[in-house]
């Protein structure tokens, strides 16, 4: 006499206890020599590990946030469960480090089947390339500078951050060639979220025009 065991989950079961069947398998029969008492047993499924992942990522300050993706970690009998990945930064948040998080999206009510663990990914905002150019410019020797100017090249978020220029020539500086130097103003702090790059300019001072004019004049004869 022999017996067989089985029960009626299957491998998509849910958590939870389920009975295992004895059958008694007599070729002999031989049975009708026993009073049978079969119990039955208990098959417990227990919640499968599943583990969501955000992939880190980076992107520079001022640009937008990419495509966020991740990875799954013991999906069983492919469950439809998706994840959506979030982070709190936008476009004009600062230089730093952001945590992405995941959400998970489970249309077939298979999340009660798993013990699940999130974890956090990092989003690296890093810093945005800034350049400022004086113009070169020139004037005659004894004039005064004229008004220097420059282009600002990678301003992001519309940051109030202007450049001035300067240079060491005054009125009086001889003829020859003088920096225009650069420096930003910053009035909301943004210039930590920038890698800048500043290129001087160039003042030329020319010759003026000197005319000199002999007066005319008359003297007599023989004298």
């Amino acid at each position: 006499i022999t017996a067989t065991y089985a029960t009626a989950a299957t491998s998509n079961s849910p958590v939870g206890p389920y009975a295992i069947m004895a059958s008694l398998v007599d070729p002999s029969e031989k049975l009708g020599n026993y009073t049978v008492t079969t119990n039955v047993g208990v098959l417990r499924v227990n919640a499968a590990a599943l583990s969501v992942t955000p992939a880190n990522t980076n992107r520079i300050y001022g640009a937008v946030n990419p495509v966020f993706t991740g990875t799954f970690d013991g999906l069983q009998n492919g469950d439809n469960i998706t994840a959506n990945y979030v982070v709190s930064a936008t476009t004009n948040s600062a230089v730093g480090m952001y945590a992405i998080t995941a959400t998970l999206s489970d249309p077939g009510s298979k999340l009660s089947n798993y013990t699940v663990t999130t974890n956090f990914g990092l989003l690296t905002v890093d810093t945005a390339a800034l350049a400022v150019t004086a113009v070169n410019t020139n004037r005659l020797y004894g004039a005064a500078n004229p008004v220097f100017t420059g282009t600002l090249t990678g301003v992001q978020n519309g940051d109030k951050i202007s450049g001035t220029y300067s240079t060491t020539a005054a009125t009086n500086s001889p003829v020859g060639t003088y920096a225009i130097a650069v420096s930003l103003a910053d009035p909301d702090s943004k210039l930590a979220n920038y890698t800048v790059t500043t290129n001087s300019g160039t003042l030329t001072i020319s010759t003026a025009v000197l005319t000199v004019t002999a007066a005319n004049s008359n003297r007599i004869y023989g004298a």
